[in-house]
């Protein structure tokens, strides 16, 4: 047996490699929504689903997955178009059945309606596809031949003999020619170089009725959900709709701005006529634009749930969880999720600068006491650990030659050059979206007259509006602007995170800013646009910025983590609602840093109860923060204290 987390990283190099870009590789336990059949490989966009394990003795069957999978993709399966194959066919659209809804459902769905068994009709397109691209992973891929052979002997030996239809169908894919005699030439013909999608539809609907009673099948396909290759049809279909919506959006703007330079031209003479049609234009325009809007939201939610959601953009990684109740880690149990803060606009330059100026004064005093911390070789001084061969050399020379020598003739380590880096966590959980001082309740008994908002009488005069209450975030975004604004003009090399998610199989990890990035207008714009976001599962963030910081090279490393409170989410231990879980696998995150050398602290502005914090935290590794305005002080502090042990 072989486990797909043994080699799990190098088929996402593999899948890569083949494909251009990233691709997710997941265990069938990961699909969201409700799968009938674990051991089927189906992928969504971005994720290829893989069982958990094979009774294989190495690697190369979940190569073999892998290719057929990327083979869907090759061959163009998710290009089918249900009214193009009736023109192809030359087939007369049948009349839709009342439950179909055409913007809804793909156009496999739409096909697999027009029999009278969908179910079946689906079962059977799924097989007769996977018998063409594995003819496709043979041509494309020979040197993967041998071990497709293999995999289809291992599925051959543990299948049972049977004469039922279906199965000799599946024994022929799996690579018994000697199955199926009757319609042998027509399952080959999907095997030439020129058979499409079109043409496994078509042969779908010659074999059908050769299908129809089987009764095994027709069982089996009585309880089938909607098939991997469906959604994957339908995540294609809905980039095309965004293209849609996109085109119509730029196109009602530019009809918009029509019509006002027509209105300025026209001021004062009489056109209602054409005024009024290029209304009713608009309007219409409006009205597809917006209805296409519902139908991207709507069709995005479905497929939220029965693919996930969507993480194309990113790179994911899974780490182990510490299981305090079992005493064990739990292998590779969380996936999380890396990506780029990508701000939706430009920020507000001149605020952020004016946070910055406010602090910086008493930052960089402070930080002015730290010394360099990289030692480096000196030449040439009076005293030292080690003579300077060089410089005893010229000596003798001088005085050979009568002149005085240079008496520096040694050389020594001394600290020149700062050689640390550090790394901020910040806490993008919902609950930092709070007020830093919540409204007081307003009394529930009063004898006020209930003013009536219809009375012109209460109507405010000249009324502000109010400006926005400070939340935790905005003081966490302060606090991280200005400590990179310091540390820049210090010199020292440092990376900027935030963390939050849901479920251990989807923790979010958000980049600001990397060590070996500089600080620009980008990185300001990054961190200004941190924003809260879901639960809080500290264990894999930490344990992932440890990677970095040890791939960073330093020889100080420092990890400060920045929260409002305990780790918790959905999952995070068996009971919802009890902590002790996450903070033990926060602790022990913690502890793993410094087992390998890495100085944590923890600082929290959590004003509830803190005891979490003593098992949580090492001793003297963490801070409460009681009035929000000081972090940027206090951030400035820790990171003192910890450069200087």
């Amino acid at each position: 047996m072989i486990a797909l987390e043994q080699v799990e990283e190098s088929l996402a190099l593999f899948a890569e490699g083949l494909a251009g870009r990233y691709i997710h590789i997941k265990t069938s336990g990961e699909q969201a929504g409700e799968r009938s059949d674990p051991l089927r490989t189906e992928q969504s966009a971005e994720a290829i689903y893989l069982p958990e394990e094979l009774p294989s003795a190495d690697r190369s069957t979940y190569l073999v997955l892998v290719l057929q999978q990327l083979g869907y993709r090759e061959c163009g399966t998710f290009a089918f178009n249900y009214r193009a194959w009736c023109e192809y066919a030359r087939r007369e659209l049948p009349p839709q059945k009342p439950h179909v809804q055409p913007d809804r459902d793909s156009d496999f769905t739409r096909l697999f309606d027009t029999f009278a068994n969908p179910a079946v009709a689906r079962r059977l397109f799924l097989l007769l596809e996977e018998l063409r691209i594995n003819a496709h992973v043979r041509r494309a891929y020979p040197g993967a031949a041998h071990y497709l052979d293999e995999w289809q002997s291992l599925l051959l030996s543990a299948q049972v003999p049977s004469e039922a239809p279906f199965d000799l169908l599946t024994a022929f894919v799996n690579g018994d020619r000697e199955a199926c005699s009757g319609i042998r030439d027509d399952l080959m013909a999907l095997e030439s170089l020129s058979a499409n999608v079109f043409t496994t539809a078509d042969l779908l609907v010659r074999l059908y009725p050769h299908f129809y009673h089987d009764r095994d099948l027709v069982l089996d396909a009585i309880n089938a959900e909607v098939s991997g290759t469906e959604w994957m049809q339908r995540e294609a279909r809905l980039e095309d709709w965004k293209d849609d919506l996109e085109e119509k959006s730029r196109q009602l703007l530019a009809m918009e701005m029509l019509q006002a330079e027509d209105a300025l031209l026209r001021d004062g003479d009489e056109l209602d006529g054409e005024t009024r049609d290029t209304s009713q234009t608009l309007y219409a325009m409006k009205n597809e634009r917006d209805n296409l809007a519902r139908r991207v939201e709507m069709e995005r939610a479905a497929l939220r749930y029965a693919v996930g959601i969507p993480k194309g953009h990113t790179r994911s990684f899974r780490y182990d969880e510490w299981n305090w109740l079992e005493h064990r880690y739990l292998k590779r149990y969380c996936r999380l999720y890396e990506e780029r803060i990508q701000p939706e606009g430009a920020a507000d330059v001149e605020a952020l600068r004016k946070v910055i100026r406010q602090w910086r004064a008493q930052v960089k005093s402070q930080l002015a006491q730290l010394k360099p911390m990289g030692l480096q070789r000196v030449f040439r001084v009076h005293d030292g650990d080690e003579l300077d061969l060089n410089a005893v050399l010229n000596a003798r020379h001088d005085i050979r030659a009568g002149i005085s020598p240079d008496e520096r003739t040694y050389s020594r380590r001394d600290r020149v050059q700062r050689d640390i880096c550090a790394a901020f966590l910040v806490d993008l959980s919902a609950s930092t979206d709070d007020p830093i001082n919540p409204p007081e309740p307003a009394p529930e008994d009063t004898d006020e007259e209930i003013p009536n908002l219809r009375d012109p009488y209460y109507e405010p005069i000249d009324a502000e509006p109010q400006e926005e209450p400070r939340k935790i975030i905005h003081i966490q975004r302060e606090a991280m602007l200005v400590m990179a604004s310091a540390l820049d003009v210090l010199g020292d090399s440092f990376g900027i995170y935030g963390f939050s998610g849901y479920g251990h199989d989807c923790v979010e990890y958000f980049v600001a800013k990397e060590p070996d990035e500089a600080l620009n207008l980008q990185v300001l714009n990054n961190i200004a646009a941190m924003q809260p976001k879901r639960s809080t599962r500290m264990g894999p963030a930490i344990r992932h910025t440890i990677t970095k910081l040890v791939s960073a090279g330093q020889s100080m490393k420092i990890l400060i983590v920045l929260s409002d409170g305990f780790p918790q989410d959905c999952d995070y231990g068996p009971i919802r609602g009890d902590h002790e879980y996450g903070l033990q696998d926060t602790a022990r995150a913690l502890a793993e840093a410094a087992n390998k050398g890495i100085e944590t602290f923890c600082i929290t502005v959590d004003r509830s109860e803190h005891d979490y914090l003593k098992r949580m935290c090492p001793d003297a590794r963490y801070l409460i923060i009681d009035e929000m305005e000081d972090l940027p002080e206090a951030l400035t502090k820790v990171y003192t204290t910890l450069t200087l042990r």
